[in-house]
């Protein structure tokens, strides 16, 4: 058996992405019309008049795979438990989150990616019976290749398949195969093929049709809705769905949208939807000081896990909206962090005094320091995550980062409260610090105390911000309960969530935008459920359409 292919090893081509022409058709069941808009470069500004409302389509665009979609996808294609790309460097992330335009192949994850394929592609050998039979393999070898590469390839790229994919992947066939074996030909198929830009990267660029505004085609459709709410490549019945036409219409994304989040892929990505909000699913990576918090490595498992437990059973057990994530007064513990949180039982069970994700451990930990407290990592967090509110970084501002002076004599609130007096940092961190310090009774690692030191935590606030929830709180939990009521609040948490989903990055207020105003049309009680707000992106003329490339 010859692993190594010496021959070949140095030639993987590029499979370029090219797409069928298909007619530009206006969903059914809308009042949907375009025009060209004043913008610039991709997509050109160009709008879309759906039901009155002139809204602004992202632009025709490719982006890389995450992390964790590279995990899913060679999962799917192999039939492997692999999870190579816990290994790559980690993801950029855009307003928090790791689906985005700044995902980028640097030689670092290139070296990465050939590795991981190299290794997939050989772990798979055994199965080659499975992925690629061949009866005859001396004389029908490159027929078996042929068949192999219509299959494999066209669910790698989740498209259906060019001329010149076919002849670069047989040709790339070949060189495996000559003077070696069928099984080397297979294996360097697989391994390019899973450094192509077919494979690595998601299109969005339309089906060529003239004018400003493009559809995507029915493949793009499904991989786009499968990875925004399973975080993996298309199934079967979303792939027959797609040629069938039924995603065409705002009805047949609905009901394909339901049916993927009913899946146990779908409840997952939902889970690291909600992680990625918060910043909660850094929690792996935390580490803390042993001196000063000692229990923190033996927790931070069970912490995460408790996350999880929570948002599954939010959505088991509730409409699974913002109010329940945030509002919910239990929480779901092992042992080992009940006796930490002092609660009685474990499973699920009342946590009044920790009401939602904001209370719980991970949430705490992450937004802290590795010896104390975090109050203005923690007031960023809910100013940036939870409301949408702007704060320039001190950099931007030209102002230097002074950390208060350690003080054993002084509380944390008492040694952050200098901001106050320094006029360049006030007028942030008086919306910033009141915020942070309604979380002074849990420690670094989220334990409870009364007291710092010798000194009683005091974590009353006022905050004034314009926003429905301003006003005086006695602490953490009482301002979670009015965050988890918010109006501000929901609206936050709808523009979050097709972040998560759209993942422009940077630049996307026009077409956050132009989703609140689809959003404002929902149900008030559907307003702030994580489901519905993705299922209304899905179903409308915004997850179709495209400006032109």
């Amino acid at each position: 058996m010859n692993t190594t292919l010496p021959s070949a090893r140095r030639w993987l081509p590029l499979v370029f992405l090219s797409l069928p022409s298909l007619a530009c058709q206006p969903e059914e069941g809308r009042d949907v019309s375009t025009r060209p808009g004043p913008g610039s470069g991709s997509g050109g500004g160009a709008s879309v008049i759906v039901d009155g409302n002139e809204l602004t389509p992202l632009p025709a665009r490719i982006r890389r795979l995450t992390n964790a979609e590279y995990n899913a996808s060679v999962q799917a294609l192999l039939g492997t438990s692999a999870t190579p790309a816990d290994d790559f460097p980690p993801d950029a992330r855009q307003h928090g989150f790791t689906v985005n335009e700044a995902q980028r192949v640097d030689p670092v994850l290139a070296r990465a990616l050939d590795g991981s394929a190299q290794a997939l592609a050989q772990e798979a050998r055994p199965e080659f019976p499975r992925l690629a039979p061949c009866a005859d393999t001396a004389s029908g070898g490159e027929a078996c290749a042929a068949s192999f590469i219509e299959s494999f390839a066209t669910r790698a790229y989740r498209r259906p398949l060019t001329d010149e994919d076919r002849t670069s992947l047989l040709t790339l066939y070949r060189a495996g195969a000559e003077g070696a074996t069928y099984e080397d030909g297979i294996e360097l198929l697989i391994r390019g093929i899973l450094q192509s830009p077919g494979f690595l990267y998601l299109t969005e660029i339309g089906d060529g049709s003239p004018g400003p505004i493009v559809s995507l085609t029915p493949s793009e459709i499904a991989a786009s809705l499968s990875y925004i709410i399973t975080g993996g490549p298309p199934d079967d019945a979303l792939i027959q769905a797609a040629a069938d036409g039924l995603l065409d219409t705002p009805e047949g994304r609905e009901a394909e949208a339901r049916r993927l989040f009913a899946t146990e892929a779908g409840r997952a990505r939902t889970v690291r939807v909600v992680r990625e909000w918060l910043g909660i699913d850094r929690i792996t990576a935390t580490s803390k000081d042993a001196n000063v918090y000692p229990e923190f490595a033996g927790a931070r498992d069970a912490m995460a896990r408790e996350t999880d437990a929570f948002v599954r059973e939010v959505l088991a057990t509730t409409p699974g909206g913002v109010e329940d994530l945030l509002g919910s007064p239990w929480t779901v513990v092992d042992a080992h962090l009940a006796g930490l949180y002092g609660l009685g039982g474990e499973g699920r069970v009342d946590s009044p005094d920790r009401i939602g994700l904001l209370n719980q451990g991970a949430f705490l930990s992450v937004h802290a320091h590795a010896h104390e407290t975090a109050p203005v990592l923690r007031g960023v967090a809910l100013l940036r995550r939870v409301a949408c509110f702007d704060i320039e970084l001190p950099t931007n501002l030209s102002l230097q980062i002074v950390p208060p002076v350690p003080d054993p004599t002084k509380t944390t609130r008492e040694r952050f409260s200098i901001h106050a007096q320094d006029p360049g940092c006030a007028n942030c961190h008086r919306l910033i610090d009141p915020l942070g310090f309604s979380f002074e009774h849990f420690d670094g690692m989220g334990v409870y105390r009364e007291r710092e030191g010798d000194a009683p935590v005091d974590s009353t606030m006022t905050i004034t911000l314009g926003k429905d929830f301003d006003g005086s709180y006695a602490d953490s939990n009482e301002l979670a309960a009015a965050l988890a009521t918010s109006e501000a609040v929901r609206e936050c948490f709808a523009r979050q969530l097709f972040r998560s989903a759209a993942g422009e990055g940077q630049n996307s207020k026009p077409y956050e935008d132009s989703f609140q105003v689809l959003w404002s049309a929902l149900p008030p009680d559907a307003q702030g459920v994580l489901v519905e707000n993705l299922i209304t992106y899905a179903k409308s003329p915004l997850f179709s359409l495209r400006g032109a490339p």
